[in-house]
């Protein structure tokens, strides 16, 4: 697997991949604020993309929304990168994510990774909470999957 970044000014498959993100999440296009887009390629097939975007410099936050169409896409080599670009590259301190409440596999790696999660009511509809992780980054730099790399 390898990732490709793409940037809305420069790059022509970003809007694919915002689309590609957006159908897996919520089951149909909804456009993202501009940002930057990771799309993830196994050959010449996109298997996964990410989309970096409501970014705040002065807050030091990012949000990262996701999405695959196989889990074999989060490899320790990708995830890193995800990681990096939010806090070495911008400067971050913290990185926001968005997630359904059932998900229970999304919510299990998360907190893995050691975001917090917060449930806010009605954040995906009148009847419907959503999950909401922060990762600071100190709790990145020190947890099990990123200790020890630079």
């Amino acid at each position: 697997m390898n990732a490709v970044w793409l940037h809305p000014s420069t790059d022509v498959g970003y809007d694919a991949i915002c689309e590609f993100v957006a159908k897996r999440i919520w089951g149909k296009v909804k456009p993202f604020s501009t940002g930057t887009a990771m799309a993830i390629v196994d050959g010449e097939k996109v298997v996964a993309g990410v989309i970096f975007n409501n970014y705040d410099p002065d807050a030091g936050v990012i949000e990262i929304s996701a999405a695959s169409d196989t889990p074999r896409w989060l490899t320790s080599n990708i995830t890193r990168e995800m990681f990096n670009y939010s806090f070495d590259e911008l400067g971050c301190q913290a990185v926001v994510m968005r997630v359904a409440t059932d998900d229970t596999r999304v919510n299990r790696i998360l907190k893995a990774w050691g975001f917090e999660r917060y449930d806010i009511p009605r954040l995906r509809g009148r009847d419907e909470a959503e999950a909401v992780f922060v990762l600071g980054d100190d709790v990145w730099r020190d947890n099990k999957f990123n200790r020890g790399h630079k």
